[in-house]
Formats: C-alpha cells, structure tokens, sequence
C-alpha cells in the first residue's frame, strides 16, 4: 500500500465523505430520486445507440463510498453490482443499508481496486470524485479499460480547475499554518471562513458546495492530502493514452458552448472551426462550472457512438426533456428553465404543427413528426433542436425512449 493511499484510507475511515444516506426507501425511491449515473434512468446517455434492454448488466463501482453502490443496487435489483472502497468506516455503512434494504445484488470488496483481479469485465463501471485522489490517475483509466466489456461504458466525474481556483489560495493558506484533519483545524477554518468579506471567492464557491459547512465537507474541501484539478483538454489527453474517449458529457456544466454566441453568427461559425478539444476548452471557461466534470466515457473502437466526435443525424433522433430541466410549453413555442446552471431559453415557432408535448415524450422520431412539415418549417426546427442538443437543454436516444418509473426499484 503506498504511502498517499494509506492518507486516503486514514482520511475517509474518520471523515466519512460525503455524508451518507440513512435510508435507501425514504430518501431515494418514495421521493423518486435517482443518481445522474443511474443506468435504469439515464440508458439513452450511457447507450444511445442501443435500444433499451431489461437484462442484467455487471456493473463494478470503483471507489464506492459509504452510500453509492447500495444506492444504486436497490434501485436496479435487476443488475449485478460490485462495490470496492479503501475505507472499512465507508464500507460498514454499506453493510447497514444492505442488512436495513435486504439487498442481495451487491459485493463489497475493500481494497485498492487497481489491485483487483477481475474475472468477469464490467458493462459498466461508476467512478466519481476518486481518480483525481491518486498519485496516477491514469493507472485507474487504464484499470477500466483492460475491464470494460467491448461496449462498455465508464462514468466518471473528476474535478476540473477552474471553478477550483476560487479556493486554492485559501488551501494553500491553511497548508501554510500547518492545519492538520483534527476538529482545532477545522474549527480555524470556520472561524476563518465567517470573516471573509462577501465576494470572496471561497464564498461563492461556497453558494455551490453546501458541504464546506460541515466537518467533512472541510477536509475533503481544504484539507485533502492529494487532488488533481483538470482543464477538460488535459482530460481528454489522459483518457486517449489509455484507450479511452468522451462519448457524452452527463450535462451542460461544461460543454455548453453555443448559447454564448446565439447573437453572433459569426463568431460561433469560427468557434465551430476550431479543434474539438479547442471548443471545449472555450466552453469549460466560459461555463465556469466544472468543479466537478460528469463524462461517459467509452473505448477508441466505439468513437462512431460519441456525441462529442460526430455530427447527429437529427432525422433519426427519438427526443426528451434532459431531466432536472423544467420546460414550460405555450402552444408551439417552449421556454427552457436550466437552474442548475443560471440559464434560461426561450423558443418561438409560427408553425402551429409543432406539438411539444408529444416531442418530448420520445416516443416518435423528428423524422415521423416533422413529414408534415414544409422544407423550410423543417429547417428551422432542427436549427433549434440542434442547439437544444448541442447546449443540453434537451435529451436524445437512437431508439424510443422508455418511461424509466416503471422500472425503477423493480
């Protein structure tokens, strides 16, 4: 075990991060909340190229905390999942909520799962705020390569760096005055935090990021032994040294890009000459959003089913409502309310055959309900869609997207 390990093991046995859920049944299925890397409820972002399928997938989550594999496995009973965490405080909780739930479709395993000898590959494999904690990331990325299936797909979150930016000179503060994780430190810390003046930087990171205000959001937060910060160009680096692509972002925090230039034809035709990786650089700058990046990542071989490397053919598309979005529908024209990120669209159509009702139900693909449509109708109605697509405020599939409800916790 190597020495920034054993920090890590240390670290989350006595600060357990984040704070854990108590009760599977009340604080997820009757409130009918579901985690963004769900695979019953978000199948159209991991494979849109398929069709929805009920049959079991083996699904590994790597760095599994104290909630997220137990979480996942009572709302998917159909799915096979392995749980590997360092932390034994992390994994006895685990074990609560799979005693409490009686959950019989998950594995726990403590270890460093880069340690791991797998027999079987995963279809899918979940790992969020744990690769940047490593001494090599990219040991991990490749661990998830040699271990996905052909088709498989990897859900990652690491922290970007630049929303971080607003903290770092305080973590280098109290690195300085030698804070330690121990309650004088995080009581300093506090203390120190309730004098900053109000357009500090930390402050506004803290409008975001509740969890400062609680001991284990503080060492997690200013405290942490080992982090990596990515710019999405170094990211998408790491990624290809190790056989991997981005196949889709999980939402608009970073990648939404076009809606800065809506008044600028111009300039967004010259952005859209740019490198991909160009783009997205622009676009992680400009959205100052990406303390934490969400990516569904894939093998080089599968690059045709990547939405970030390949232009959509719009005809095909099945279209829905992006979840966490609230959409609100005046005769044919739509207003688009993002909250999660400070946006808000407004779409006005003279064609009174658009019916956006049964657009966002995916039920019917853009071809079958715009063959009524003019060719200029049509045109300027993909325009639209495009930039829905393009900017996250509206969700696509390759095949009829399914009312997930019915299969959630089933």
């Amino acid at each position: 075990m190597t020495d920034n390990i054993k920090k890590l093991e240390t670290q989350y046995n006595k600060y357990i991060y984040p704070k854990p859920c108590e009760d599977i049944e009340n604080e997820y299925i009757k409130k009918n909340r579901y985690q963004e890397c769900d695979p019953n409820y978000h199948w159209h972002k991991l494979w849109p190229e398929k069709k929805y399928e009920r049959k079991k997938l083996n699904i590994l989550v790597a760095g599994c905390g104290s909630d997220q594999a137990a979480i996942l496995a009572k709302c998917n009973p159909i799915h096979k999942f392995t749980g590997i965490d360092i932390s034994t405080a992390s994994l006895a909780h685990q074990k609560k909520l799979i005693t409490k739930h009686k959950i019989e479709n998950l594995d726990l395993i403590c270890d460093d799962f880069r340690q791991i000898k797998i027999e079987q590959k995963f279809d899918y494999i979940i790992s969020t705020g744990v690769i940047h904690h490593l001494d090599d990331p990219g040991s991990a990325l490749n661990f998830f390569d040699k271990n996905l299936t052909d088709e498989g797909v990897l859900y990652l979150m690491v922290y970007g760096d630049q929303q971080t930016e607003g903290i770092k000179g305080l973590k280098n503060v109290f690195k300085k005055l030698q804070f330690e994780q121990n309650s004088s430190s995080i009581k300093s810390i506090k203390l120190i935090i309730e004098k900053l003046k109000k357009n500090h930087p930390a402050i506004v990171f803290s409008k975001y990021f509740k969890d400062i205000h609680e001991d284990t959001g503080i060492v997690d937060t200013f405290l942490h032994p080992k982090e990596n910060f990515y710019s999405i160009k170094d990211l998408i680096n790491l990624l290809a040294q190790n056989n991997l692509i981005i196949k889709n972002f999980v939402n608009g925090r970073i990648s939404s890009l076009t809606k800065y230039f809506v008044d600028n034809e111009a300039i967004k035709k010259k952005i859209q000459n740019f490198s991909i990786e160009d783009q997205l650089e622009i676009s992680q700058i400009l959205n100052w959003n990406d303390r934490k990046i969400d990516i569904i990542c894939t093998k080089k071989r599968n690059i045709k089913h990547s939405k970030v490397y390949n232009l959509l053919d719009i005809d095909s598309l099945y279209v829905c409502a992006f979840q966490s979005i609230n959409y609100k529908i005046n005769l044919q024209n739509l207003k688009v309310v993002d909250d999660k990120n400070e946006s808000a669209f407004e779409f006005k159509f003279l064609n009174k055959k658009i019916n956006w009702n049964e657009i966002l139900l995916g039920k019917k693909n853009l071809k079958e309900l715009t063959v009524n449509f003019s060719t200029i109708e049509k045109k300027n109605f993909y325009h639209k869609i495009s930039f829905m697509i393009e900017n996250y405020v509206l969700d696509y599939s390759f095949h009829e997207i399914e009312d997930y409800n019915k299969y959630y916790a089933k």
